[in-house]
């Protein structure tokens, strides 16, 4: 039996439903080493998992002291020990260079014949200068690395590395649950003055990355031009009054709708099926994967190196789309297209696909025991 270690700096409360079913596994068998100190405001999974039965959805979670510098360089000293340690065949680290354990841990676990695995983002743009290289003189140090796309991978083979050492470990949510979710029926929301609009809609954190205020100039135009529809914002955060003043600027109150933060599924599902489609301005993250497991296309920009890496779960046409950069009126042409031409349910079984194919914790799963 093959044991496995699984390095992260903290558990996000999104990442819990892949852990478990880790944790489930006794061939190989995975054990998580992770702190619970953050270095940016984002929810967490109870340290209490780690109590509970990983039959009742509990984590085989062990902990170690995070010590946290100019919130972006990390030291886990006890990650050295477990470097050291026998009892682990292969370790897999969450591949982030800016954490010196790292470095050192995954050359101490080579040191002791262990297999070393980086999950990680990879490269997000061609990076050169001493910053690539230091890049690139760390992903040499792992035996494999898990990237979430297609896009990393091919940088990661431009910059020398063997294809054969590389593979796509996807990315995922609570799918189990959210399966069951989208079998039930929708309800009818009143949200708007006006509800039989077509309705677009953004969710996720209303932080000055994500270029929400372009959604708000996108509604405007609309209007303008008599093509009249609605915007639900789902989320919060620290642009939220300011987004609340641009619509009150352009007097666009009775077709916004700011909804607030909601972590209930069963909330989030009937609201990412009021919207014919999802926009992302900025980066697209997991809305992408979010908005598709429950059949709801994604629109968001055309420059990859500036997105992350979820983006290839849309395909042109078929899952949504992309318009340019930084392009408002592009993106309120493609926008017109998804809301006055599209047939919402003609794309929902698209976007069930490639989730359930790919973006699920079962093909991670998979993905995991080949390579460990």
């Amino acid at each position: 039996m093959k044991n496995v270690l699984i390095v992260y700096h903290y558990i996000a409360h999104y990442r819990v439903p892949i852990f478990n079913i880790l944790s489930k596994s006794t061939t190989p068998r995975y054990t998580l080493l992770s702190g619970t100190k953050t270095e940016i405001n984002i929810k967490t999974a109870s340290k209490e998992l780690a109590k509970t039965k990983v039959e009742n959805g509990g984590l085989r979670w062990i902990f170690v002291k995070n010590y946290w510098f100019l919130n972006l360089f990390l030291i886990q000293p006890a990650v050295l020990k477990k470097s050291l340690s026998r009892e682990y065949d292969t370790i897999i680290f969450l591949g982030v260079m800016y954490y010196p354990t790292t470095w050192l841990g995954a050359i101490l676990a080579k040191m002791t014949n262990k297999k070393v695995i980086f999950w990680t983002h990879g490269y997000i743009s061609n990076e050169k200068g001493f910053k690539g290289f230091l890049r690139k003189t760390f992903y040499k140090l792992a035996d494999e690395i898990l990237v979430y796309g297609q896009w990393a991978k091919d940088i990661l083979i431009s910059k020398g590395f063997s294809p054969k050492k590389i593979k796509l470990v996807y990315n995922s949510l609570d799918y189990d649950k959210q399966l069951e979710i989208r079998k039930e029926k929708t309800e009818i929301l009143n949200l708007f003055k006006n509800n039989d609009l077509p309705t677009f809609g953004f969710i996720g954190r209303l932080t000055k990355q994500k270029n929400v205020d372009a959604l708000i100039e996108v509604l405007y135009r609309l209007q303008k031009n008599n093509t009249k529809a609605n915007l639900l914002i789902i989320g919060s955060g620290d642009q939220e009054e300011l987004l609340k003043e641009k619509v009150k600027t352009y007097n666009l109150g009775e077709f916004t709708c700011f909804y607030g933060s909601s972590y209930d599924e069963k909330e989030i599902y009937q609201l990412l099926n009021y919207v014919k489609v999802v926009v992302s301005p900025g980066e697209v993250g997991l809305t992408a994967i979010h908005a598709l497991t429950y059949g709801t296309p994604v629109i968001t920009h055309n420059d990859f190196s500036k997105q992350m890496p979820e983006f290839e779960v849309i395909k042109s046409n078929i899952t949504g789309d992309f318009f340019k950069h930084g392009n408002v009126t592009e993106m309120e042409n493609v926008l017109k297209k998804w809301l006055f031409e599209k047939n919402k349910k003609d794309v929902q079984k698209d976007c069930y696909a490639i989730i359930d194919n790919f973006y699920n914790p079962y093909k991670q799963k998979e993905i995991f025991d080949s390579v460990v």
